[in-house]
Order: structure tokens, then C-alpha cells, then sequence
């Protein structure tokens, strides 16, 4: 081997090198949240769909309540695969969720998110549209065509009066997946994964563009579509009232 070529790979080593440790100890790009990724469910017919997705979770929360926020979005992204799956319905797309069943059934108000210029008729076409917008924000989550998606810590007051909190997005695209959790609520035993993960479904309702007057659930869109997901789409019992599933609304 010639000296010169000696040379040129000793260079080439040192920068590969330097390059390692400026990687090593280059700063997070968000210093107060540490960085996990889910799996993306892969539902059928569905193509271009990114392998995982990425959640900057705010260091405040235990390891307890992290493993229970990756639970409850793991479950969300399960229940939004299979609403796709009864659509696609063996490749012949015609398919009528159970999810998008329920919507129908009770969602008449609200059906038209933010971006969208046209009418929405009834409660399953919403549906349809919000679990494409999910999977919108998905893309652009897990290709990292969006902002990073941050899980933000909060405790208010009264300490019940949050879950989590989606903050209302007005465009279709590149619309992190940000959510603010209470760690209080996610602390309870008495609340169920299934009222956190409508609370989720709620709080991502928002972030796909859909919107309700303040405190006013029943009928609306963005209210009924996770009250059915609470109730595992079936009907509404009438001696149960919304508010047992609204008050982990925000």
C-alpha cells in the first residue's frame, strides 16, 4: 500500500471518529422529553405507511405512567387498524365499520372538520375521514414531515378537570400528533385504560380538525365518535349518562 493511500484512510478514520462523538454528545433536539417509538399497526389496503411512529414524552412523568400513555396510544392505533381492516373488507372497500356504524347512529353535529371545504352528510362518513386523517398524521409523524410530536406534562385545577388535551389543528397536513396529559389521571386505578384511550381519541379528534362548542359533547361529532369507542361501539344505554364518558374530555 502507498504512503499516500495510508494517509487518506488514517483521514478518513479520524472523521468517521470525530463525527461519532460530535453525535455522542450533540444535544436533544428537545432537552426536557426523551424520545420513544410504537410499531404502527399495518392495516390492509393501506400503502406507504411508515414502520413506526415517534413521541417526545416529557422527563416529569414516572416510568409507570410512560409504560400506561404507550399502552393507551398502542391500543388507539389498534382500534384505528381495524376499522380500516372491516372497510377494506378482503379487498372489496366497501366494508361499514362498527366504529363508523356508532358514529352514524349518533353523531349529527360537528360531522365537517376544519380544512375540509364540503359538506359532510352523516356520522360515517366522518368517521371514515377522521381515521384518514390518523392515518395523514401518521405519515407525516413516522416519515418526520411534521414537527415532533411532544407528550407534555400537567397537573391543573381542579386536579380532575384535565385527562389529556389535544390542542385544535385547523390544517390537513403536518399537524404533529402533540398531546398535554394529566399524570394524576393516568396515576388512577379507578379509570380504565378504555376511558384513556377515549380521552386520547378525543384529544386526536382535535388534532385531525374537528371541533365541538365548548362542554357540549352528545350529538357532536368529535364527542360521540370516542364515547362509542368507550362503550366498544355498541349502543348507548339509557341509564347511563354521556357525562360518565365526557369528563375525561377536554
Amino acid at each position: 500500500m502507498k504512503g499516500d493511500d495510508l494517509i487518506d484512510i488514517i483521514i478518513l478514520l479520524l472523521l468517521f471518529l470525530i463525527l461519532a462523538v460530535i453525535v455522542q454528545f450533540a444535544p436533544s433536539p428537545l432537552p426536557n422529553y426523551n424520545l420513544f417509538t410504537l410499531p404502527l399497526p399495518q392495516p390492509p389496503g393501506i400503502m406507504n405507511l411508515p414502520a413506526n411512529l415517534y413521541f417526545y414524552i416529557d422527563r416529569r412523568f414516572t416510568s409507570a405512567e410512560v409504560n400506561r400513555i404507550k399502552t393507551i396510544i398502542s391500543s388507539v392505533l389498534v382500534q384505528w387498524k381495524f376499522h380500516l381492516t372491516q372497510k377494506w373488507n378482503g379487498g372489496l372497500n366497501n366494508g361499514v365499520s362498527s366504529w363508523a356504524s356508532c358514529a352514524q347512529t349518533y353523531a349529527f353535529n360537528g360531522l365537517k372538520p376544519y380544512w375540509r371545504n364540503t359538506p359532510v352528510p352523516n356520522g360515517q362518513m366522518a368517521l371514515e375521514i377522521a381515521m384518514d386523517e390518523f392515518t395523514q398524521l401518521f405519515r407525516d409523524n413516522g416519515f418526520k414531515f411534521s414537527s415532533p410530536t411532544t407528550i407534555d406534562y400537567r397537573i391543573p385545577f381542579p386536579i380532575t378537570s384535565s385527562t389529556i388535551f389535544g390542542a385544535q389543528a385547523f390544517q390537513q397536513t403536518r399537524v404533529p400528533l402533540s398531546i398535554t396529559v394529566n399524570p394524576k389521571q393516568i396515576d388512577r386505578a379507578d379509570i380504565t385504560n378504555g376511558a384513556l384511550e377515549g380521552s386520547l381519541v378525543h384529544a386526536w379528534l382535535h388534532r385531525a380538525g374537528f371541533d365541538h362548542p365548548s362542554n357540549v359533547y352528545t350529538t357532536y361529532f368529535s364527542g360521540e365518535a370516542a364515547m362509542c369507542y368507550m362503550r366498544g361501539f355498541t349502543p348507548k344505554n339509557p341509564a347511563v349518562s354521556d357525562a360518565i364518558y365526557t369528563q375525561f374530555f377536554d
